[in-house]
């Protein structure tokens, strides 16, 4: 009898134990509210496989925020140089959520001409979520633009009226833009009174520059500098070195050049100095037609140059030298007292230098 007894209790409770087991407890509802859920956040700048000028930098990412069953959330950006985020390069994390619906970071600068993988994850409510989809971007190449070099006038040179400013173009290395010159021309080393200042596209290895007025009244010491410009990436040179030289008025054949819409000498201005030399009366500006009816204006620039090279001190033979080996090939011959051209005679009479029409032979 005793066991019979033992034997049912021990049977209700294994029934006891065995309802317990199939019915486990559930968690209340208010203890569901302390874990949180939340879904990925989702990359929306840069787009994927975007390139980011290295101008540009720093770059902001910007990411959807994540869907979560709480409020509060924060969030860690990574960045990384290979797809798989085993060298990571930068670390954000603790960033607060954005209002309007997204979440944006600055990165630091980062090195630039290479490619960068991004994710983010979000932590709400003690849940930290997965990273979302990796998105991919570029860091272009670093653009450098070296100071362009001054090629005329240099420092020491005497000029008869606006020289042509030039320089050898900048050397320059990344994704340059077209670029333009400033030439600037101040009566100061300082720059601090500039009296010409203008910009110009650049030339084909050379740039120049020539102003059209504003001149100064009497000789006087000028300076003068020029800065290359990519307006399109929004990157300058330094200034080129800074050239002195003394602005001299206009000699009679600069005049008659300028008459004529030309410059005396547009590229390498020649030696020495004007004084050496009298212009006769017959230098003056015409229109003429030649024999094979095309229209001319004369005197000719390359009559007008190799006056102004003897006027400077040279011979009629060594002021045809330096034309041709400086950039102005002329076909004129010489002797110690005439220069021969086309149809022309240049002749040194009693004293000056006239134009002579040749005539027959």
């Amino acid at each position: 009898m005793k066991y019979s007894v033992f034997g049912v209790y021990l049977a209700a409770a294994l029934t006891a134990t065995a309802a317990c087991s199939d019915n486990p407890a559930q968690p209340s509802s208010g203890n569901s509210s302390l874990t949180a859920s939340v879904v990925a956040p989702r990359p929306v700048s840069p787009a994927n496989a975007a390139q980011i000028r290295n101008i540009d930098q720093p770059a902001t990412l910007v990411v959807q925020n994540a869907v979560s069953t709480q409020t509060g959330a924060t969030y860690t950006f990574e960045v990384a140089s290979d797809a798989a985020f085993a060298t990571k390069v930068q670390t954000k994390d603790g960033i607060a959520e954005g209002s309007g619906g997204q979440t944006a970071v600055k990165l630091d600068p980062l090195t630039p001409g290479r490619d960068y993988y991004w994710h983010v994850r979000a932590t709400v409510g003690g849940t930290t979520g997965l990273f979302g989809a990796a998105s991919k971007f570029t860091i272009g190449l670093p653009i450098t633009i070296d100071p362009p070099v001054p090629v005329s006038p240099l420092s020491g040179m005497v000029s008869s009226g606006w020289p042509a400013f030039t320089v050898v173009n900048s050397t320059r290395s990344g994704p340059v833009g077209s670029l333009v010159y400033r030439f600037e021309i101040a009566t100061n080393s300082s720059f601090t009174n500039i009296i010409v200042a203008a910009t110009v596209n650049e030339g084909s290895g050379r740039t120049s520059f020539t102003p059209s007025g504003q001149a100064p009244a009497a000789q006087t010491t000028l300076f003068w500098r020029a800065t290359a410009i990519d307006n399109t990436n929004m990157v300058s040179s330094q200034a080129s070195s800074a050239q002195s030289f003394t602005y001299g008025l206009p000699t009679p054949q600069a005049q008659l050049a300028a008459q004529e819409g030309l410059v005396l000498w547009p590229g390498t201005p020649p030696p020495g100095t004007n004084g050496h030399a009298t212009l006769g009366n017959n230098w003056e500006v015409a229109a003429v037609v030649s024999f094979d009816g095309v229209s001319h204006v004369k005197p000719l620039l390359e009559e007008l140059q190799v006056f102004d090279l003897i006027d400077r001190g040279l011979d009629p033979c060594a002021a045809l030298a330096w034309m041709n080996a400086n950039g102005y090939p002329t076909y004129a011959v010489c002797s110690p007292t005439v220069v021969g051209f086309a149809f022309e005679y240049m002749a040194l009479n009693y004293g000056r230098w006239d134009l002579v029409q040749r005539v027959g032979g």
